[in-house]
């Protein structure tokens, strides 16, 4: 025989009857709640509005903030009026549900405002673009056949053919622009200005690769010399450049240097090969990481 698992035994009659008399109270329990729920349901009682006493207004204070409501009406009643006439002044594209979105208006209102501003931009260009008589500011003698703007903290922005030459043998990716007739024309690193017969004439230049040379490449007493060895091409940021790369020799003993991929990453230039016959200038990786 079997007993049933729901039922409960206990070895305690004392056990028995406190748990006979716990199932009873909560039976009784449970019955005075459903009774309590039907006769009266659960509302919370109403806070009660404590009544609080308006102090007494003065009239003078009342017509002026009357008046300064007036005034911020009017203002932005003008405001709107203005923004409306500019709206209208342009013609607004239909959209689909008969609505301009925020973003449609603030395009069209920097459309205007370009518009207004074009003919001052324009002529500010121009005016720009004329440059006066200038004296070399090196050498304060000659005629100024160059502009560099990398120069200008230096006060060196004008420059004549013989000092250009000098001041950018080294720094030849300055920024530098001919002056012709009074107006400006960018040139290319490459490129000089010759004074013949009184008259500026481009003409094309050998430029070395601004690298350092060491001082010493052996024991010998005698003068170095130092000659053009390698031609490339160098991509900078403004663009694609011939250059050519230095070789250092001694007539005695017959030493040569020429750089090698070490001095070219010391110094900023990456080899897009192993011959090292183009490299690539920092800046434009710079740029590239900037751009995504």
């Amino acid at each position: 025989m079997s007993l049933n698992p729901e039922v409960r035994i206990f070895e305690d009659p004392n056990e028995a009857t406190v748990h006979m008399a716990s199932l009873i109270s909560e039976a009784h329990l449970h019955e005075a709640r459903a009774a309590m729920a039907t006769e009266t349901p659960a509302i919370p009682p109403k806070k009660k509005r404590k009544s609080r006493k308006r102090p007494l207004s003065n009239p003078v204070v009342t017509r002026r903030r009357e008046r300064q409501r007036e005034t911020q009406r009017s203002e932005s009643e003008t405001h709107l009026q203005e923004l409306r006439d500019t709206l209208t002044a342009v013609q607004v594209p239909e959209a689909t549900d008969g609505t301009v979105s925020a973003w449609a208006q603030r395009h069209l209102l920097t459309d205007v405002r370009m518009k207004t501003a074009r003919p001052m931009l324009f002529n500010a260009n121009l005016s720009a673009e004329r440059i006066a008589i200038q004296k070399c500011h090196r050498c304060c003698a000659e005629e100024a056949a160059i502009r560099c703007l990398d120069c200008v903290p230096l006060d060196m922005e004008f420059l004549c053919a013989t000092c250009d030459i000098e001041a950018h043998k080294r720094n030849i990716f300055h920024d530098r622009e001919a002056v012709f007739n009074g107006s400006l024309e960018p040139i290319p690193p490459t490129t000089a200005v010759v004074d013949e017969n009184g008259q500026p004439q481009f003409c094309e230049q050998i430029c070395q690769l601004p690298v350092p040379t060491p001082r010493s490449i052996c024991e010998c007493s005698d003068d170095v010399t130092v000659t053009p060895w390698k031609h490339i091409s160098v991509v900078t940021i403004n663009g694609r450049y011939n250059f050519c790369l230095l070789r250092k020799s001694c007539p005695s003993c017959s030493a040569e240097w020429t750089p090698e991929v070490k001095d070219l990453l010391l110094y900023r230039y990456w080899p897009a090969s192993t011959s090292c016959q183009t490299l690539y200038k920092y800046d434009v990786f710079t740029s590239f990481e900037e751009d995504t």
